[in-house]
């Protein structure tokens, strides 16, 4: 039989090719936690349908709608809501409504009649703010949520059967929207209570949230329902004038018992979560592309972990991956566990 002992050589040897697969690992390992979370577009062809519905049960109100979804059959693919801001539209946030459709979900983009464009083209932006204010018109535009709920189930075991999985599905919006959203998720309102809670829904995602305007905040937040992800900017007051940068972090700071992350994105603005970058300053505007990137990243994140039971999506959110992604001129995140 051959010498079994190691020779000098074959030492050095060895040592080599060890030191080579350590290094070689590591940037992979580095790259794992730090890496962009779908930050591009997904490998599925984005399709756009539009439509409305009547709901007979409120006098005949009208919700139309715009969904983003994959052109091919993927089978049963989960489903996220957005709602506009006062003023707002379907239209609103395409850029965020695409990404999620390119990476495999169905994103209902609806618009409430009362707190819409044509409100605001008609009676401008202080008229907007007295017309939102009125409870018909709040309660209307609560009430389009559980109702579009309702009619995604029913497309679900109809015209798109095998399509859309409505049984995994989560609340999305922007300002208006994004008090819409919390409301879905469990906050309380004057007149209303917690009439408007859908518990159909698996997570919120609220972008440029609002501090209650007339409601004891502990009593507000005292029961939500779902995971919360919050987005705002160091620049996010609101444009009718009843939010300041500050209030924007009430809600996540108030909320206890449920996962949270707080998003806040250097020099964003109020319409940096809508998409639209007219009349944006020059930092809101020269970090446009960054900062829409950033929030596709946390919500195919935040819908993964939610919807698809995506472990990887979770570690990225939870163990901080996406810390490793923001550079100091990106802005910060914050995550307060539930328990």
């Amino acid at each position: 039989m051959g010498d079994s002992k190691v020779r000098p050589g074959e030492v050095n040897v060895m040592r080599s090719l060890i030191l080579c697969i350590f290094f070689a690992l590591v940037p992979v390992v580095h790259y794992a936690v730090a890496a962009p979370y779908k930050a591009a577009s997904g490998p599925h062809q984005v399709e756009v349908r539009l439509g409305e519905w009547s709901d007979a049960g409120r006098q005949g109100r009208v919700v139309p709608w715009k969904l983003y979804w994959p052109r091919e059959d993927l089978g049963l693919i989960p489903v996220v809501v957005w709602s506009h801001g006062a003023g707002g539209s379907r239209d609103g946030a395409e850029y965020l409504g695409r990404h999620l459709a390119s990476h495999g979900f169905a994103a209902f983009h609806i618009q409430h009649a009362g707190s819409d464009i044509g409100v605001l083209r008609k009676h401008g932006a202080q008229g907007m703010l007295d017309k939102i204010s009125d409870p018909q018109v709040v309660i209307a535009r609560l009430g389009d949520v559980p109702f579009a709920v309702s009619q995604i189930e029913k497309m679900a075991t109809d015209e798109l059967a095998g399509r859309l999985d409505s049984s995994r599905i989560g609340m999305s919006g922007h300002s208006y929207g994004a008090i819409t959203t919390l409301v879905a998720a469990g906050q309380s309102m004057p007149l209303v209570g917690r009439r408007f809670a859908v518990p159909a829904f698996r997570g919120a995602f609220a972008m440029s949230p609002s501090k209650p305007r007339s409601e004891d905040p502990s009593t507000a937040f005292a029961v939500m329902d779902m995971p919360l992800f919050h987005l705002t900017g160091t620049a996010d007051a609101s444009p009718l004038g009843d939010q300041t940068v500050e209030t924007r972090s009430f809600p996540f700071d108030t909320i206890e018992g449920r996962d949270q992350w707080l998003l806040v994105l250097e020099d964003g603005i109020h319409m940096t979560f809508s998409g639209r970058q007219i009349g944006q300053p020059g930092p809101a505007r020269d970090k446009a592309a960054r900062h829409h990137e950033l929030v596709r990243m946390a919500a195919v994140a935040f819908w993964d972990m939610l919807l698809k039971e995506d472990p990887q999506a979770a570690a990225w959110l939870r163990s901080g991956g996406f810390d490793h992604e923001l550079e100091p001129a990106d802005g910060t995140l914050r995550f307060k566990p539930g328990d």
